[in-house]
Parts: structure tokens; sequence; C-alpha cells
């Protein structure tokens, strides 16, 4: 599977990304709001070996793909259908993505959640597509109200993260929502909202 966005293409993990994975998945500033990480080498082996095998399965229900910038790794970001159907019996998905912390602030993650929304709202039929993030993970918020999602929930005590209990924001597109489109200018200043993609 491969997307291709004005700046960016998502695709298909390789072995070849583990230097670019690593990177990021053990960077202390990757992981301030999430509840994984710091990845030890075995870590983003297994990850990646994850990525490969979701990517045979069929029904396909999990897609992590890689965030390229001129064919460079910049980060993760991913779509996985839930197993279960949604309140009204459509099918639901969870977004989530992580970005390289030198890569924050120029809108890419904005950009990458835009096609995949669009992809799985469209493509996939989806009914519904949530996200979650901190509430003190303004940045990542404002990348979720942009790409048209809205908050529809707050979940307390939501993931033990570095040894504390933090809260959690629900966000969610419904299918017969506007199509998302990002506005001017980046919003994204930090992490991903959720897993780094290994939902």
């Amino acid at each position: 599977m491969e997307l291709a966005t004005a700046r960016l293409v998502l695709r298909e993990y390789t072995t070849s990304d583990f230097a670019a994975v690593h990177a990021f998945a053990s960077d202390p500033r990757t992981l301030e709001f999430v509840d994984w990480g710091p990845d030890s080498d075995r870590d983003t082996r297994d990850f990646l070996e994850f990525c490969r095998a979701r990517a045979g399965e069929v029904p396909r229900r999990n897609r992590t793909l890689a965030i390229t910038l001129d064919s460079e790794v910049i980060g993760s970001i991913g779509l996985t259908v839930m197993a279960r159907a949604g309140k009204d019996g459509g099918r639901e998905a969870e977004i989530g993505y992580t970005l390289r912390p030198d890569r924050w602030g120029k809108g890419y993650a904005t950009e990458a959640a835009v096609a995949l929304v669009d992809f799985g709202l469209s493509q996939l039929h989806l009914a519904r597509i949530t996200a979650t993030c901190r509430p003190e993970n303004t940045a990542s918020a404002g990348v979720l109200q942009k790409i048209g999602m809205r908050q529809v929930g707050l979940l307390k005590n939501d993931r033990l993260i570095r040894g504390g209990w933090m809260d959690s924001l629900v966000f969610a597109i419904d299918a017969e929502a506007t199509s998302p489109h990002p506005s001017s200018g980046p919003a994204e200043k930090g992490p991903a909202p959720a897993r780094r993609t290994r939902q």
C-alpha cells in the first residue's frame, strides 16, 4: 500500500528502515505522551516484523505505514480497524501517528493524517475513525481538530506513562462528516496522540 500527498509518501515498512525507526522510537522527546518506549533494538525489530505480518493479513485490519519525505523515513502512521462493529453497526478504526522531533511544526503529521483518514472513509468505507491524545499534548489535539475530528470524550486515568496515570481526550470523525482538509500553516509540535501505531 502507498499513499502520496503534496510532500509525503506513506508506504509499507521494510527491514532497511530499522535505523530511522529506532532513532525516533528511542528518543525521549518522542515518548513524553505515549505509553511505549524507549525501544530497544529488539523492540524496533519486533515492530518492523509486526508491520510486515499485518501487511499480509486478509482481511487486513492494521495499516501501519512509514511517513517518508524525499524517501527518508520521518515518522509512522497507522489505521487499525476494530474487530467489533460500532454502535450503529458500521466499521470503526483508530488512527495514531508519531513524527521525528526535528520534523515537528511543519505540517507533516496533519498532511499524513488527512491522507489516511480520507483513505479510511472513502476506500475502506469506515463509519467512524477515532484517535486519542493526552490533554497536555495540545499540539496533537490541534492536529486532530485540523483534520476534521471533534472531541467526543475524556477518559480519566487512561494511560500509565512513565509511572503516572494520564487522561486521554477522545476525538472522532464520522463518514457523513465533511471530508477532512488541513487549514493553512503547521500545527503539530509534539508526538503522536496514540501508540507508535501498534494499536
